[in-house]
């Protein structure tokens, strides 16, 4: 794996004549305290910077380049970084996510672009990349290691074999082989993702790990195994005995998932932080906007106690080392990219110049630079099949019996976690369909497959939601990215899944069979072509007309999206039925009938 990503030796004598005076510097940023990640320490003087490197730190004084910041005293911090994200949950493309992330200072991001895979595979995957050199951001790729997530439990769009992982790995922008869990390298087809992991490292390249609920027994099997980190630690106490089996934790505060108060409380007097980093994994673009990405965790650390030189530590230079590219990018030092951040204070963040690839493209809360938007082909946006087979019928789960009640197995979800409990109720039978009980919030849920157009629907139950009426539908679905959806009545559902089809992908909010709000997510039914503000527009409104049929969850969408994982426990649903994620099998929704 390449370390330095230098394009000829004349660039490096370049570097090196700038370094000595010999040629002027493009940028330079005088009169600024330089937090440098290495020796932990602030240190006031200049940077220097050719074309898109850092040439040379100096001591206070005067410089001379052909264009001068002056840091008035602030501090100047490497770009900060996202260890592991799905572009995806942004519902942005690469270039409209870099408009709401370098206002926080994020100039690099390591993206898992599993949902992608799951919709287009390689192709889908190396479109996004390409959309992403137009960005004002540096974005690796996580190779996704699982597509399709569940084999046999699901039907996603597209699979990742062997030769299309080894691909993917050689690839410039690849520094990993993406999140494998234990039911993948201790299940029946182990084989073929420990292939994977040997393909990874005869790359140079680590493999990251998928941890959750995985018992402290299971740890030194995985990490014998070849996983090296870990996002889906919930607290202290699972984030210490990772580490002490040398599994980096990676730090997780997204839209649902909030894991960094229980952990950052924990580890604050441990005396080394090295392997822990800062991830959002998934975090909705309003959520961005109002609270921030990175710098929204690493301000919260500082608030619990931790030192804020190491916090910055966790979203740049741990991260960096962590890849193997702390000799390119995470550090104030020579020879780096030239991602530098201005910010007033290193407690608060707040955000006053953005050096990007070594040229001012943020400055007092302006954009320097514009960005073309892409062209799309049109194959990304017609992902969307819903067989003409199915109708609002077809949503619900029907029993062996005309009349009774069924005991059954209802999806719990729980607020701020993408874990689903298993809780069991019963509900009354009539024309031998099982229905809800919207008084005990115990609503239909249904998932259909999207990407060939095949009548197969997984059904079950979900509580959580408290819809008092119509239904809420959604593309992504984490991993297969079928249409999921939850309701009240299979008319308003079966209304939701065609206006989905209708709009290439999205989010829908219907009532009466009327569509309330809808976010179109044309890109493979997970990314939206507008700008950003634009999409936090259509998803607050969906939001607030979703809590007009009584939802209750901050982030109805979101908590959608994840209740149809089949990996994560207690329960998923996929379009082929519901899973018991703990021993990855389909299982029964009805216990039991009387």
């Amino acid at each position: 794996m390449r370390k330095y990503f230098i394009e000829s030796p004349l660039s490096l004598i370049e570097y090196c004549e700038a370094a000595l005076g010999r040629r002027k510097p493009t940028l330079a940023i005088k009169n600024v305290n330089i937090v440098n990640v290495y020796t932990a320490s602030i240190d006031e003087g200049s940077i220097l910077i050719y074309k898109d490197r850092i040439i040379a730190l100096t001591d206070k004084g005067s410089v001379v380049a052909e264009k001068i910041i002056d840091g008035e005293g602030k501090y100047a911090i490497p770009g900060l970084m996202d260890a592991h994200i799905h572009i995806e949950s942004t519902m942005l493309l690469p270039t409209e996510l870099s408009k709401i992330l370098i206002p926080h200072g994020v100039t690099s991001i390591f993206a898992d672009p599993h949902e992608i895979a799951n919709v287009l595979g390689v192709k889908g995957v190396r479109l996004l990349l390409e959309i992403a050199k137009a960005s004002l951001l540096r974005v690796f790729i996580e190779v996704p290691s699982r597509v399709p997530t569940a084999p046999k439990l699901e039907d996603a769009g597209a699979s990742l074999g062997i030769n299309e992982t080894r691909e993917l790995l050689a690839l410039e922008e690849a520094v990993s082989l993406g999140e494998l869990n234990y039911q993948n390298l201790l299940g029946e087809n182990s084989s073929f993702y420990l292939e994977k992991v040997v393909i990874s490292d005869s790359l140079g390249k680590i493999v990251n790990g998928h941890m959750a609920s995985v018992p402290k027994e299971l740890l030194n099997a995985l990490s014998s195994l070849g996983l090296i980190d870990d996002h889906e630690t919930l607290n202290y106490e699972e984030a210490i005995e990772r580490l002490k089996r040398g599994i980096a934790i990676m730090v997780r505060e997204g839209s649902t998932e909030r894991n960094l108060e229980d952990i950052v409380k924990g580890i604050i007097n441990l005396h080394d932080k090295r392997k822990i980093l800062m991830c959002t994994d998934d975090k909705h673009p309003q959520d961005i906007v109002s609270e921030g990405h990175i710098d929204y965790n690493v301000k919260k650390a500082i608030e619990l106690g931790l030192d804020p030189v190491e916090a910055i530590q966790m979203a740049t230079v741990n991260i960096a080392q962590h890849f193997g590219l702390d000799t390119y990018i995470g550090v104030i030092a020579p020879l780096r990219k030239a991602d530098i951040v201005i910010v007033n204070d290193i407690r608060k963040l707040n955000v006053i110049h953005v050096v990007f690839d070594g040229k001012l493209v943020f400055s007092r809360e302006k954009f320097l630079v514009e960005l073309a938007k892409p062209k799309m082909p049109k194959w990304v946006l017609e992902t969307v099949k819903i067989s003409s087979e199915i109708g609002a019928n077809d949503l619900v789960l029907k029993a062996p019996i005309r009349e009774g009640k069924a005991k059954v197995r209802v999806m719990g979800v729980v607020e701020g976690q993408i874990i689903v409990k298993e809780l069991h109720c019963w509900l009354e039978i009539k024309n031998n369909v099982v229905l809800p009980d919207l008084e005990n919030d115990v609503l239909y849920i249904a998932v259909i497959e999207r990407h060939r157009g095949l009548k197969s629907i997984g059904k079950a139950f979900v509580k959580g939601f408290g819809l008092k009426k119509g239904a809420l539908a959604s593309t992504v679905a984490h991993d297969h990215h079928n249409v999921v959806v939850v309701g009240t009545n299979p008319e308003d559902m079966f209304a939701a899944v065609k206006f989905l089809e209708k709009y290439g992908g999205g989010f829908a909010v219907v009532n009466s069979k009327e569509l309330k709000a809808i976010v179109e997510l044309p890109f493979a039914g997970l990314l939206s072509l507008d700008p950003a503000e634009k999409v936090i527009k259509k998803l607050n409104k969906a939001n607030e007309e979703a809590k007009k049929l009584g939802c209750k969850l901050k982030s109805p969408f979101m908590q959608l999206e994840f209740i149809t994982l089949p990996t994560v426990p207690e329960l998923g649903l996929t379009n082929r039925g519901l899973i018991d994620s703990r021993n990855y099998k389909l299982i029964e929704p009805i216990i039991e009938l009387k």
